[in-house]
């Protein structure tokens, strides 16, 4: 009964811990693109108008619900401190704690057993955490280093440098963690890094230079230039997180051979196409290069998914049609490999016993995987939700390349 009643309090917590962190985010994303948008949009004062408004840096009008909204971006003055002056910084932590809350909540329970790809390591409960809480902490120490050193001077070589160590990152967890855990694992490293530049840098050089202008001290800019350049980070970062974030939705990537290559081609083609997207007003062609980024990057995933990868699994040619089966029919989606989270671990599933609603226990013969394939709601497994659709329209061929992989695994 206790353990029931855990299972009922932690998946309330999971949800309200989802619904708040994808609603704080959606206002963090939204803040980060509307203030870049903004800052390429603001008309710059002419020499004329300099001399009248010597602090004005650019003005903007935007016209939204029924009026005009006049927004300047100024140097202040010690004596004209506006009041309120508002602040952007909650949204940020908002999302970076419900994240980690929801990581606690419904990955780290039942010995991060929703991490862990049983098939590739024996490893997990405590071990499997710390990896994940390390990769976390260990990525922004490492990042965060990299453009503190002199290498931000060389822009380029630091983007190249922190790309190719998240790809090495992801290629470690790879070793360890599911599909779907890998694409999440990477999607909370670039955002605790995000929130930890809006706490450590760009909050931090803000109260800096709102103290000096406290005591009667000019404003000092250079605050504000550390600030900008973290902030612009965060800004290339929004679109990779976003897909991380929901690539639980996407079993055909998650569930694929080669997911480092996958997730390297993900993550370059978002940021390159936020880059086109604030290139509009210098490059001509920013629009038809957005374009032909989509279509190399759908193409280098198609090309890496159709790849034949079968030979290294060692599956028969049955089984490995059956593996594709299970990727396109949607199984993979909740049939995460060494996963127990939303559906019932196969890791090992063919002639074991399992133990149905009402304490019944069957035998997972071929009858019974079959059985549950074209009528999965005639045996509930206990602890689950009769949530799977019937698969009635699979053929037998089709049903026994299934089975064939299941009793591979």
């Amino acid at each position: 009964m206790e353990a029931v009643m855990e299972s009922e309090i932690t998946g309330w917590l999971s949800v309200v811990f989802r619904f708040v962190h994808v609603l704080a985010a959606i206002m963090w994303i939204g803040n980060s693109i509307l203030f870049t948008w903004m800052e390429l949009n603001l008309i710059i004062p002419g020499p004329d108008q300099e001399k009248v408004d010597e602090d004005l840096l650019g003005h903007l009008d935007m016209l939204h619900g029924g009026g005009v909204f006049h927004l300047e971006k100024r140097v202040i003055k010690p004596d004209r401190i506006p009041v309120p002056l508002h602040w952007f910084m909650w949204q940020s932590y908002t999302t970076w704690i419900t994240g980690v809350l929801l990581m606690a909540s419904t990955f780290y329970v039942h010995g991060a057993a929703a991490l862990v790809d049983a098939t590739k390591t024996s490893l997990s409960g405590w071990g499997i955490i710390g990896m994940s809480v390390g990769g976390m902490i260990g990525w922004w120490l490492i990042y965060d280093l990299i453009w503190k050193s002199r290498l931000k001077e060389h822009p380029r070589l630091a983007v190249s440098l922190s790309f190719g160590l998240v790809l090495l990152a992801a290629y470690f967890f790879n070793q360890y963690f599911n599909g779907r855990a890998v694409f999440l694992q990477t999607g909370v490293m670039l955002g605790t890094a995000m929130s930890a530049n809006v706490y450590f840098h760009i909050i931090r050089n803000q109260k800096k230079f709102m103290a000096s202008l406290a005591a009667g001290l000019p404003h000092d800019m250079k605050y504000g230039k550390q600030a900008k350049l973290r902030s612009l980070h965060n800004h290339y970062m929004t679109f990779p997180v976003l897909f991380l974030m929901l690539s639980g939705h996407f079993p055909q990537l998650t569930s694929a051979a080669r997911i480092v290559p996958i997730l390297g081609v993900i993550i370059f083609a978002l940021m390159l196409m936020k880059y086109l997207m604030n290139s509009r007003y210098s490059f001509k062609h920013w629009l038809a290069a957005i374009f032909g980024t989509v279509f190399l990057a759908t193409g280098s995933i198609a090309a890496l998914l159709a790849a034949p990868a079968d030979t290294v699994l060692g599956l028969s040619d049955e089984a490995a049609a059956g593996r594709k089966l299970f990727v396109s029919q949607g199984c993979a989606a909740c049939h995460q490999m060494g996963a127990a989270q939303i559906a019932p671990n196969l890791q090992g599933i063919h002639q074991s016993t399992q133990v149905l609603v009402g304490d019944i226990r069957v035998k997972a013969d071929d009858a019974y995987l079959r059985s549950s394939i074209k009528q999965p709601q005639l045996q509930i497994v206990k602890g689950y939700a009769a949530a799977m659709p019937a698969y009635a329209h699979l053929t037998d061929a089709e049903l026994d390349q299934l089975v064939a992989y299941l009793k591979s695994l």
